[in-house]
């Protein structure tokens, strides 16, 4: 019997409006970090007592976890809602007492009696969800760039894009600076745009531009910088960077990239370029950015690029499995019976038969989904045995079952399953999420 199981269930519940402030003291004990006021305000201001979850120790709030509405990008591009879980901390005092796993159960309940049938999550460690059934969807990788030694000049190639306002394949476009009250109004039009492209983005919440823009205030914007692109007279994407003072060993000025976003090919190797340029820089780094970051190929030396690391960054967690296997859509036609097992959420217990009949005589397409419940006695035999957990990681098609396979996560019943499920999960492009939340 675990620590948790052992001791009788917290006291778990929503919150009155007027605990909201209890719950940001929660928080900022739990994660061991104040909160700068003018974002604690913000939060206080967009608060939704009826999604905040409290566990309480006589008087005290020492526990929160929020859910916050949402969108999702999936395969196939569909843009579906999402319950973005947000905060979730416990106060150190009170850790391995089953506060976590009941706030969780009080939530994914909540969830799926408000209809949400999928959540999301970021955490700043990775086991601690997958025992409630989120599983890893999307990875992200740090990079450093001897931006002095580089051009944005791919070898044997011409340069096609400089950011001066340079003209490629006929077209133009220029990088101008931006105040932070115009990229307020111009970036998260582009990052929506953008974020309709890719599985796995999910829409950014107000309050996350605070980590993009900084707060408004002088002392914050002092080393703050916007940029966007011009391309036929229309923003096709943004960057925001910081330039800052690195005193360890040879001075050094090195410039941090928040973000960069861009709708087109033409405008994203445009910010690129300008980056590599800004005069008196040593190097570029980044926060996490795709794993399959094109703009090393077209490096005048691209081993100047190089990856700190990578690791995952969303959480998935299928509260409604057979709603979401019938959402996504799929690589190739085929045909997959899945035997799920579901600890925390018994009602997804059950065999999933996903049949993609294919598109218009090939490739994949939307999937019809049979599903019979735990108990129901059909015995339809199934292909392959997992988890949710790890149909979760599997959801976004950035894992592919044949490595959880490997690794024992997931069980091949009928050979050739996992071949199968690889082509039909699989997509194109690895799934990727801009937004932290």
């Amino acid at each position: 019997m675990t620590p948790d199981e052992s001791l009788t269930q917290p006291s778990t519940g929503s919150v009155r409006p007027d605990e909201i402030e209890q719950t940001l003291d929660a928080d900022e004990l739990g994660f061991g970090s104040r909160l700068r006021p003018e974002f604690r305000q913000a939060v206080v201001e967009a608060s939704d007592a009826t999604r905040t979850v409290a566990s309480r120790d006589g008087g005290d709030i020492v526990g929160v976890a929020v859910s916050v509405p949402s969108e999702m990008t999936l395969p196939g591009l569909e843009v579906v809602p999402t319950a973005a879980v947000v905060g979730v901390a416990v106060w150190p005092t009170h850790r391995r007492q089953g506060r976590l796993r009941s706030m969780m159960r009080y939530q994914v309940d909540d969830l799926r009696a408000r209809d949400d049938w999928i959540a999301v999550l970021t955490s700043s460690e990775a086991p601690i969800y997958q025992r409630f059934g989120y599983g890893p969807a999307t990875l992200a990788t740090s990079y450093t760039i001897e931006s002095r030694a580089v051009s944005v000049e791919p070898p044997g190639g011409a340069r096609r894009s400089a950011a001066d306002g340079g003209e490629a394949d006929g077209r133009s476009g220029r990088v101008r600076f931006v105040t932070r009250e115009e990229a307020a109004k111009v970036f998260p039009t582009v990052l929506e745009r953008y974020q309709r492209t890719r599985a796995g983005e999910v829409a950014r919440l107000s309050l996350g531009w605070f980590d993009v823009l900084g707060d408004p205030t002088p002392e914050d914007q002092r080393a703050r910088f916007y940029v966007v692109h011009d391309d036929g007279g229309e923003v096709q994407g943004y960057a925001s960077y910081r330039i800052v003072v690195e005193e360890r060993g040879r001075r050094q000025r090195v410039l941090k990239l928040d973000e960069l976003c861009s709708t087109s090919a033409f405008t994203y190797e445009a910010l690129w370029a300008y980056l590599v340029d800004v005069d008196l820089i040593s190097r570029i780094d980044t926060g996490g950015r795709p794993i399959d970051e094109p703009i090393r190929w077209a490096l005048s030396d691209y081993r100047r690029m190089r990856p700190l690391g990578t690791s995952e960054h969303t959480f998935v967690r299928l509260i409604d499995v057979e709603r979401a296997l019938a959402a996504r859509r799929y690589e190739d036609e085929g045909s997959l019976v899945l035997s799920v097992t579901d600890r925390f959420c018994p009602w997804n217990e059950g065999t999933y038969r996903i049949t993609v009949a294919g598109d218009h005589g090939g490739g994949g397409g939307e999937a019809a989904v049979e599903v019979e419940r735990e108990g129901e006695g059909r015995g339809r035999r199934p292909d392959i045995r997992l988890d949710v957990s790890a149909l979760a990681s599997m959801y976004l098609g950035g894992i592919r079952p044949s490595a959880l396979a490997e690794v024992g996560l997931v069980e091949e019943l009928v050979g050739g399953a996992l071949d199968v499920a690889d082509h039909m999960f699989v997509g194109p492009v690895p799934p990727y999420c801009t937004t932290s939340f």
